[in-house]
């Protein structure tokens, strides 16, 4: 089975090196059978991932509604997203010198056995907010050891010239996910309660289990070498500073977290204390968001892989934060979830392109250390990040908060349209 794999992956790669000029099909990668299964059983997967995400969210803000739920929620996400910084770095240690694919079964297992305690505690009304807290930041841990190998892992499994096609048509599956889990969270939260939609999301880590067992990755495994531990880690620090391109791409992820996504740990808030929507309203905005990022990994899927990434980044960034301005000065929910999928278009474009970047430019033995180097910046930043954003909704608003952070996002973009010479230089793509 791996020959035939292999055999069916180079005659592929053979014709993506002639199409790298033309528009292509987006959905070109599920050619590759590993591909298949890898997209499938993570998309059934993130459908009941987004299912949780908007159970917990709902909980946690019902749990504290009467107190100061903008800054309750901000706490949790920062629990969350909290194991990227402290432990993302390390992570990319192991990507590069375990098992990519054993190691990323082991973690779905893990998050598999904290969705079915999060389903049980709230089905026996022991849930509180600390003990969901620390739920989700153990969850956080794992997902932060296994996000790095998710990402390099993509490599192994298409080639080189399919890797546009392959990420955007990932994040596609992913956001279709985010479109999809809020609604059915919703439909299944305001039918059943959160326990059925924290049992769905732990039946669904069976499909991306049972997928990875059937895929035959081309990793290519590094193990030090004789470097020492700090040697191996700081080895992706050396390279990204060294390397103006790397660096670009992860200063603009940095950006996009820092000023752009505190909004989705707001957005409870936003729906029903300025929008004057319930749970329903939550859902449906999330939505928009996943339908707005579908869009977006779509258009950039079926672009020639010699498109511009710089100018797909500076889009990206100036586009999401002009949607979001616009999403802090709504107050008319339809208006509202246009503006909500706008911001998930242009993130999916800069996104698309940052990843695809950075996976084309990192040397094979570095790859998983420049990945968690990405997630440092883009996902590492994010907990206080929401924390911050958070506290301040509780002291200017929620909309001012998002409209500022919008703003900050938009003068970054600014400054790189501005001045172009610079990702010339560091892209040699435009």
């Amino acid at each position: 089975m791996g020959n035939d794999a292999d055999e069916e992956t180079f005659v592929l790669e053979a014709e993506a090196e002639t199409s790298a000029r033309r528009r292509v099909s987006p959905f070109a990668s599920l050619r590759f059978r590993d591909y298949r299964y890898f997209w499938s059983g993570a998309f059934v997967s993130n459908i009941g991932t987004w299912m949780q995400n908007v159970g917990v969210g709902w909980v946690v803000y019902d749990l504290a509604k009467n107190g100061n739920p903008s800054l309750t929620l901000g706490v949790i996400n920062f629990l969350n997203l909290l194991p990227m910084t402290l432990f993302t770095l390390f992570a990319g240690v192991i990507a590069d010198r375990l098992d990519r694919k054993r190691f990323i079964i082991a973690t779905q297992v893990l998050l598999m056995l904290q969705a079915f305690v999060l389903a049980r505690l709230t089905q026996t009304n022991e849930a509180t907010i600390m003990t969901i807290g620390a739920l989700v930041l153990l969850g956080g841990i794992v997902t932060a050891f296994a996000f790095p190998a998710w990402q390099a892992i993509m490599p192994d499994i298409v080639p080189r010239r399919s890797l546009l096609n392959a990420i955007a048509l990932n994040a596609a599956q992913f956001n279709s996910a985010r479109l999809l889990g809020p609604l059915l969270g919703g439909l299944v939260f305001a039918r059943w309660g959160a326990p059925q939609v924290f049992y769905i999301n732990a039946i669904s880590f069976l499909f991306v289990i049972w997928a990875m067992t059937l895929i035959h990755p081309r990793q290519e495994r590094h193990r030090g070498g004789g470097e020492g531990a700090l040697a191996t880690l700081t080895a992706g620090l050396l390279y990204a500073r060294q390397n103006a391109q790397v660096a670009w791409m992860l200063a603009s992820a940095f950006a996009l977290s820092l000023f752009g996504m505190p909004y989705v740990a707001l957005m409870p808030v936003m729906a029903a204390e300025v929008l004057g929507r319930g749970a329903t309203g939550y859902a449906l905005l999330m939505a928009a968001g996943g339908l707005g990022a579908v869009g977006g990994a779509l258009s950039v899927a079926s672009m020639p892989e010699r498109v511009s990434r710089g100018l797909l980044i500076r889009l990206g960034l100036m586009g999401m934060g002009a949607s979001l301005l616009l999403f802090s000065l709504s107050r008319n929910f339809y208006l509202s979830l246009i503006f909500v999928a706008a911001a998930g278009f242009s993130f999916l474009t800069g996104m698309s392109a940052s990843t695809t970047g950075l996976q084309a430019a990192a040397p094979a033995r570095l790859r998983g250390r420049v990945m968690a180097l990405f997630v440092l910046c883009f996902g590492g930043v994010q907990p206080f990040s929401a924390l911050g954003f958070g506290s301040l909704g509780q002291v200017v608003g929620v909309p001012l908060a998002i409209g500022g952070g919008a703003v900050a996002l938009m003068a970054y973009a600014g400054y790189h349209f501005l001045r172009p010479g610079l990702m010339r230089a560091a892209l040699n793509s435009d």
